[in-house]
């Protein structure tokens, strides 16, 4: 992710939301551990399908930084990933920005159509068809691995990569990384999509 902190006060975000064909960390769900990638195309179908996709602030919906029909949101799908370029102007992200605070991305979705697969030590979904809700930039670690962060400005660079160095997380981490994934299956059954 690359984050320019602008002259007129606003700060243009751009980088891979997500690449195709990599799966995640470890994620939880109603069939126990699983790891998830997305197939290729799935994002450009999506977007094909989609009037609209807002990028928000870790997930919550009362915290909007752009739009696609606002004119501050683009997103495309290239052979890479899900490629978002934004130009935000919320204060508490330009400053968690300049603070090095910004982790990484992450989307939220509906799932059409997914294939499992179970080898017997954790079960492997893939991706075929979503609905893309929304994107989010993030202030807490995202599921998918080796987010690399950049901030620039005319004074400042900073580049740091938010992996663990022994690829491995806290209990304390994970149970956070669940109650996120539980709330969002519990909103998006009982207030989205009711």
């Amino acid at each position: 992710m690359q984050v320019e902190v602008r002259s007129d006060g606003k700060v243009e975000i751009s980088g891979y939301v997500n690449a195709i064909d990599r799966y995640s960390k470890e994620l939880y769900g109603s069939k126990g551990k699983f790891i998830e990638k997305v197939a290729p195309t799935v994002f450009q179908r999506a977007l094909e399908k989609a009037r609209n996709v807002d990028m928000l602030l870790n997930h919550d919906v009362r915290r909007k930084l752009a739009s696609i029909e606002e004119g501050t949101l683009a997103l495309k799908e290239d052979n890479i990933g899900l490629h978002a370029r934004a130009v935000i102007s919320d204060t508490e992200v330009i400053e968690e920005a300049r603070c090095g605070n910004l982790k990484g991305w992450s989307f939220g979705f509906r799932a059409l159509s997914d294939s499992w697969e179970d080898d017997g030590s954790v079960a492997k979904r893939t991706l075929e068809d979503i609905d893309l809700m929304e994107v989010s930039l993030l202030t807490i670690e995202p599921a998918y691995i080796a987010t690399s962060v950049q901030v620039r400005s005319e004074d400042m660079e900073q580049r740091c990569i938010r992996d663990k160095p022994n690829g491995k997380e806290s209990e304390e981490e994970i149970e956070k990384q669940r109650s996120l994934v539980a709330t969002k299956v519990w909103l998006l059954k009982n207030v989205l999509f009711s």
